[in-house]
């Protein structure tokens, strides 16, 4: 999978700007704040329609206009090629065009373009609150199961209304036969929930594997990675989703009386976590920047080989200041893998002293600045 074409519109500090990205490595070099990380944003919001460091779309719009657009055609060697649109407005609900078909249900577009993203954000999925943790579980299995898409729809709505019932009765307002309700919402709440819980656990397994090859070759093997699911309640004896739906139901009935005293749901996927630990040690509490960093470059380099597999083309690959707070060994060894992966890689930096020549030679570079991007030499 590669974009070979991007536009776009009115977007962060971009009045309009066009690039044509080569296949292979694509560097954008500049001083800080000038828009480099706008055009990595761009295109992982192509890909799950969600930005890494906005709260809001509206952040996306360039001060002073209405909208924005992204826009991009994309070659798919499992697909017809794509044009894709994507746009957000003041004023008006967001959308995308796939091929020129208008669709407002984001769950439409996601996984239509494949892109794994690293940036400065994600050290907080190693060290920040278990809600990064989970954001970054939601956002990467979404790009490559629409089932868990309609499932996470579904289970946020379900536990909506089901705390909105909670409350209620904590607060004494509930009608008669609530409790006939709470159960009804109950099973729904397993039913979903359970189906997170199993492709939490799936793409976790399989991903802590890949990480710690990923690790090893970057820390030239001297620290071993391993990632460990850690759900709300104990799922590791049961093998199957019916097996999760039947113990999150227990669960809730063993807490039912302190759900109904606080007012809200205790257990489920909105209380997983993960932990990343390296040669047993939990990085959170005992990494340095430098190995957080290197641990949240492993997991994402592992993100990309995972979805290749599951996909059947590698996604295009996004490194926004990956350079920072790594040593010269774990740079080379970077630059040896993304030039093994097939991965169309797309790099920022605020300067080319870090790359080899032979690497430059074969890569297109862009000079970014105060939001327009030039190719190098033309």
């Amino acid at each position: 999978m590669r974009i070979d074409y991007l536009e776009v519109i009115h977007y962060r500090n971009y009045r309009r700007q066009q690039i044509e990205p080569v296949e292979g490595l694509n560097i954008f070099v500049g001083e800080n704040a000038q828009g480099k990380s706008n055009l990595l944003e761009s295109m992982y919001v192509l890909a799950t329609s969600k930005s890494t460091r906005a709260s809001r779309d509206s952040e996306l719009i360039l001060f002073g206009e209405p909208s924005a657009s992204i826009r991009a055609r994309v070659n798919r060697i499992k697909d017809i090629d794509l044009a894709i649109e994507f746009d957000v407005s003041l004023v008006e609900k967001k959308f995308a065009k796939l091929n020129g078909s208008r669709h407002t249900r984001m769950a439409d577009v996601i996984g239509q373009v494949n892109a794994v993203m690293f940036d400065s954000g994600d050290l907080e999925t190693i060290r920040g609150e278990p809600s990064v943790r989970r954001r970054f579980l939601d956002l990467e299995i979404s790009q490559t199961s629409p089932r868990y898409v309609h499932s996470l729809g579904a289970y946020r709505k379900t536990i909506e209304q089901r705390n909105f019932l909670l409350k209620e009765i904590r607060e004494r307002r509930a009608r008669p036969g609530s409790l006939e309700t709470l159960s009804a919402w109950n099973v729904q709440l397993a039913n979903y929930g359970s189906l997170l819980i199993d492709r939490r656990r799936s793409f976790l397994s399989r991903l802590s594997v890949i990480a710690a090859e990923a690790h090893s070759l970057l820390s030239d093997g001297r620290d071993l990675l391993e990632i460990t699911y850690l759900p709300s309640f104990h799922v590791n004896d049961v093998s199957d989703v019916t097996g999760i739906q039947q113990e999150f139901l227990n669960q809730l009935a063993f807490v039912s009386d302190d759900e109904k005293a606080r007012g809200t749901t205790l257990i489920g996927p909105q209380r997983d976590d993960v932990s990343f630990s390296v040669s047993k040690r939990d990085s959170k509490l005992f990494g340095s920047q430098g190995q957080q960093r290197t641990v949240a470059l492993a997991v994402k380099l592992a993100e990309r080989q995972l979805i290749e597999e599951l996909v059947g083309e590698p996604p295009v690959l996004l490194l926004d200041d990956v350079l920072s707070d790594l040593d010269d060994l774990r740079r080379r060894r970077l630059f040896e893998y993304v030039g093994e992966t097939g991965s169309q890689t797309f790099v920022t930096c605020t300067n080319l002293r870090a790359f080899p020549a032979s690497i430059l030679e074969r890569a297109r570079i862009w000079n970014v600045c105060e939001g327009k991007a030039e190719i190098s030499g033309g």
